[in-house]
């Protein structure tokens, strides 16, 4: 079998090639579609899977030579099914299994069909594929186009050595289905022919270079030397060698050239010459005559004798009327052996005469050249007894030459009869399809009437549904309108409500304090938590408040929680808590009840079920006491963030000024939007400002920008760690380009001077 594989980008192009040929037909894979459209549609969706990968469509060839049996759909979809399983288990394998080249290292065929079958099972329907017939050649073949992407884990393909892959696996497939075998690239040592080739051999006949190509294996079976193969390619196939040398004596290359047929502007034949590399790549050229034919050549032995060889060669002519024969003896020797093959025209007598003379000289020629003179000219009258043999055969061939001219004269007849039938067939055959394009045309066009109307009609049923969509989205905008105004006065209803609370609850908490004086110590935090209300209080902060509604909401008589659900809840928030006093328990439990965003309300009712048995009253003060310390928490936390906050805003607000007069100045002098200091670097990316320590990495990235009154304004993107010798750095930048400014405007004072 030939076969073919390809990674490509374009899913609608392959799919368009193959399924647009004539007589295509989808006849397996895993994929709903049947039309182009239909197939691409799902093969993008699973490429959207990968989309690093630049080549997802995967498009494979099988051929089955018409030489084999003829196979049905569904024993070629098998066959092309196979084959892509096989050449992705191929792609999964690693170390010796996966050197399919080497037989003795690669896996063996009987685990690979295992491996397979189990991808067919399991994995193959992750993978979008189908499988389409050509029936548009002599020999049927099938197109397998898939997407390399895995549709459940988005892994691709891999496409390294696919080509000895897919070889590999045909191999596998003709042992299978009983085709006939075929050597890989790699066993031939040869690049593989491609389809055209074989279509064009079958059809044609053999090319002249292939011809020279099998014409030296066949002579090279014996290990000849160099001359010997020269000698014999002439001799036995009439194929020239020559063998040119450098100047310094050593061998340049060798070629090789036949007669194909082909003759020059003046008549004569015209050879195919083919250098030795370029006729194959592994084994025609000089070197590769010797290392992988075996051919023996030794240059003091045999340069003189391929020297005279050449000269032989390329004296004498290689048409098809005189096929010269060379001795296949060497000078030394005793005896010369001369043979003669002859494709006589049978012409004219004094034709024959003619070609006999010449044959003549170039005998006599040859013997002038030669070192073995008198052992030609003992030949001669042998040569002129097989001359006249061949005389009284051409007599014979004329005889059968007419005949086969009357032959081909009636042939020709017939043919030109043949072809007048065919043309009217072909005649008809247009007729009848013109009536029927005419019979489609009309039923189109009724068609697209139709499709006319209906689109009118879904035209007017758009205008409806925009006109119905606009009356809802001016209704939607107006319903939105109404919400963000009744959610400002829900807001503001709520704010009211807190700051009542926050009086009542400032006013509760004084009577608290002092019927807390000389209470239990274990009330002693409550005193700050009043401190720290009545402060919350004075600071009005809409935050605050909004942040002691979740603490502190108005409490009422009524239970918010059922009795068990308090136990359930007391029970949760006590983990872990075991080894505590009752009371540091149950102030612990209050805190994480709060920070869970419980109420207060409901936080006092969990406490309730305190084993303590404390009441309202009592789980009301540690509920505050627990929001106080958590207050305190907080503060604290804060107080250390804006300390760290307004340090970095002091020190952006010192920098950035001067880091943009810094850079804007550097831009003017040398257009470089780049400023090195001593231990960093200011640079300008886009509209942010990026200064960076060599060390300590990047000290502050803010977002530059000029407001319409032309006032600079930024905001910080990042604030790294910021020390005390970055403020000395930019205090000193600061008064450099003060410095800077003022020399400017001096030039500029001065320049306005001398323009006066």
């Amino acid at each position: 079998m030939i076969t073919k594989v390809k990674a490509n980008k374009s899913f609608r192009g392959t799919t368009k090639y193959v399924l647009d040929k004539e007589k295509a037909k989808i006849i397996g894979g895993n994929m709903y579609g049947r039309s182009t459209n239909e197939l691409v549609e799902q093969f993008t969706l699973s490429a959207h899977l990968n989309p690093q990968l630049k080549d997802p469509c995967y498009h494979l060839m099988l051929s089955v030579p018409k030489s084999d049996r003829t196979l049905n759909d569904d024993e070629l979809a098998n066959l092309s099914q196979r084959h892509l399983a096989s050449l992705i288990v191929l792609s999964r394998l690693q170390g010796d299994e996966a050197q399919v080249k080497q037989p003795d290292k690669r896996i063996a065929d009987t685990k690979l069909n295992q491996l397979v079958d189990e991808f067919i099972e399991s994995e193959l329907p992750a993978y979008d594929f189908f499988i389409a017939r050509h029936s548009d050649k002599e020999h049927d073949h099938t197109h397998i186009v898939a997407s390399r992407v895995n549709n459940l884990d988005g892994k691709s393909i891999r496409t390294w050595n696919n080509y000895a892959h897919s070889e590999h696996s045909a191999r596998l497939l003709e042992r299978e289905f009983q085709l006939t075998p075929v050597q890989s690239s790699w066993e031939s040592k040869q690049k593989a022919m491609t389809r055209n080739q074989l279509e064009r051999v079958e059809s044609l006949g053999l090319p002249g270079e292939e011809i020279m190509r099998r014409v030296i294996e066949q002579v090279a079976v014996n290990k000849p030397t160099m001359p010997q193969l020269i000698e014999q390619l002439w001799r036995e196939h009439q194929v020239k060698a020559v063998v040119s040398y450098y100047g310094h004596g050593g061998v340049r290359g060798i070629k090789f050239g036949m007669d194909v047929g082909s003759v020059n502007e003046d008549g004569s034949p015209r050879l195919l010459w083919k250098q030795g590399g370029n006729l194959n790549k592994y084994k025609c050229s000089f070197t590769k005559l010797q290392s992988e034919l075996g051919i023996n050549y030794d240059p003091k032995r045999d340069d003189s004798e391929i020297k005279r060889l050449n000269n032989f060669l390329e004296s004498v002519d290689n048409n098809q009327v005189n096929q010269q024969i060379i001795s296949t003896v060497f000078p030394k020797e005793a005896q010369v052996i001369a043979e003669t093959k002859h494709q006589i025209n049978p012409a004219k007598s004094d034709a024959e005469q003619r070609a006999s003379s010449e044959l003549i000289n170039t005998i006599s020629n040859f013997i002038e050249q030669s070192a073995v003179d008198d052992a030609l000219v003992e030949t001669l009258p042998q040569l002129a007894e097989q001359l006249s043999q061949v005389r009284q055969q051409s007599e014979a061939v004329r005889t059968a030459f007419d005949d086969l001219d009357t032959a081909l004269t009636q042939e020709l007849q017939s043919h030109t009869e043949k072809r007048a039938i065919l043309s009217i067939s072909d005649y008809i055959e247009q007729s009848t399809v013109e009536s029927a394009l005419t019979e489609a045309v009309l039923e189109l066009t009724q068609q697209l009437s139709q499709y006319k109307e209906q689109l009118v009609t879904a035209k007017t049923t758009f205008n409806d549904l925009d006109a119905v969509l606009a009356n809802e989205l001016q209704s939607y905008l107006e319903k939105r309108a109404i919400s963000s105004i009744s959610d400002y006065v829900e807001q503001s209803t709520v704010e009211s409500a807190l700051t009542e609370t926050v009086l009542e609850l400032t006013q509760q908490l004084s009577q608290y304090k002092e019927q807390l004086s000389a209470g239990r110590s274990i009330f002693d935090d409550l005193e700050a938590a009043i401190v720290y209300l009545e402060q919350l209080h004075r600071s009005q902060k809409p935050v605050d408040a909004i942040a002691l509604n979740k603490t502190s909401t108005i409490t009422t008589d009524e239970p918010k929680l059922k009795d068990n659900l308090r136990a359930e809840l007391y029970e949760y928030y006590s983990a872990d808590l075991q080894n505590l006093l009752v009371t540091d328990r149950d102030k612990e439990i209050a805190m994480r009840a709060l920070i869970d965003e419980k109420s207060t309300l409901e936080v006092e009712e969990i406490l309730q079920a305190s084993p303590a048995g404390w009441t309202q009253d009592e789980a009301r003060e540690l509920v505050l006491i627990a929001s106080n310390q958590l207050a305190t928490q907080k503060s604290e936390s804060e107080q250390s963030l804006d300390q760290k906050q307004r340090k970095e805003s002091e020190f952006l607000a010192m920098a950035v000024p001067i880091a943009v007069g810094l850079i804007n100045w550097q831009l003017r002098e040398n257009g470089s939007n780049s400023l090195r200091f001593k231990r960093a670097t200011l640079e300008k990316q886009g509209r942010e400002l990026v200064f960076t320590h060599d060390e300590r990495g990047e000290i502050f990235r803010v977002s530059v920008n000029r407001n319409q009154s032309g006032e600079l304004e930024y905001s910080p993107i990042n604030v790294g760690s910021v020390e005390r010798e970055d403020l000395m750095l930019w205090q000193k930048a600061g008064r450099v380009l003060q410095q800077i400014i003022e020399e400017q405007q001096q030039e500029l004072r001065q320049s306005k001077g001398m323009s006066l």
